[in-house]
């Protein structure tokens, strides 16, 4: 049976959109959203983990059907902040974090300002901070949806985010899907607060806190958060383990689920063992 949409209020008066699923009996797993993106971007992932894991999927704030403040930007650190908070309204208790991109970052911030509050993590496309060229190509995403709307935007951004074979095949379906996330009746100011707010965010200095058991994972065709760059994460992080993937862009749940889906159970299986 399909989960039905639910929401948390936060002291903030802020509502999350959430949907707890899978296997009551199980271990929690957190699956954390990348920028501009909502829960439906788990689709892929989730048939093959809900047998063995309790599963989490929100929105951010600015993110699907989540509350955007018009006031912004949406830093980093605050959105983890109330991912945290939601954590605890719902008695979610050392949890998995599984990340991607923005929520790689969400998820490291959890991990070393809360060592102890985590079974581990699987971070995909995890930098330790967000630099100067990466910086320049968010301000340059945000001007074109400010400019040309979702559409504009998304052709910016593709050529980063994707394998080349996967953008290829999947060009229609994904510029689409990107501008019913981003567009339709979302306020813009929510994307482009979820941009901009992760402007300045730089987390190198904390990474030596984490104590849980990190896999992070780096598309070898990723050009937004190259494996070189997300390697320095790895060396920060203490025991942490570093794969880089064959023939996989910026997003590898998206990209090849099942291969991901089959990274994640054999790393929580190994630590578990």
């Amino acid at each position: 049976m399909r989960a039905q949409p639910t929401f948390a209020k936060l002291t903030s008066g802020l509502k999350l959109h959430y949907r707890v699923q899978g296997n009551p009996e199980g271990p929690w797993l957190v699956l954390l959203n990348g920028l501009l993106s909502d829960t439906t971007m788990w689709a892929g992932v989730l048939p093959g983990l809900s047998d063995a894991f309790r599963i989490l999927t929100f929105d951010s704030r600015g993110q699907g059907r989540s509350d955007a403040p018009p006031e912004g930007p949406y830093p980093t650190a605050l959105l983890a902040e109330e991912a945290w908070e939601l954590f605890g309204q719902l008695n979610v208790r050392r949890p998995w974090l599984i990340g991607l991109s923005n929520g790689s970052a969400m998820s490291l911030e959890l991990l070393s300002s809360r060592p102890e509050a985590f079974a581990g993590a699987v971070l995909t496309s995890a930098m330790p901070s967000f630099d100067f060229a990466l910086s320049l190509k968010a301000e340059h995403w945000a001007h074109c949806l400010e400019v040309g709307g979702p559409l504009m935007q998304f052709d910016a951004v593709a050529p980063f985010l994707w394998g080349d074979t996967f953008l290829e095949a999947r060009h229609g379906v994904l510029r689409a899907y990107h501008q019913v996330v981003t567009g339709g009746n979302k306020p813009m100011h929510g994307n482009l607060h979820q941009i901009r707010g992760t402007l300045g965010w730089d987390i190198r200095d904390r990474l030596d806190r984490i104590q849980a058991p990190v896999l992070l994972l780096s598309g070898a065709e990723d050009l937004l958060t190259p494996p070189w760059k997300c390697l320095e994460t790895a060396r920060r992080i203490p025991h942490s383990r570093f794969e880089i993937v064959p023939g996989i862009g910026h997003a590898y749940p998206v990209e090849n689920p099942k291969g991901f889906v089959a990274q994640v159970r054999a790393f929580i299986t190994g630590i578990q063992i």
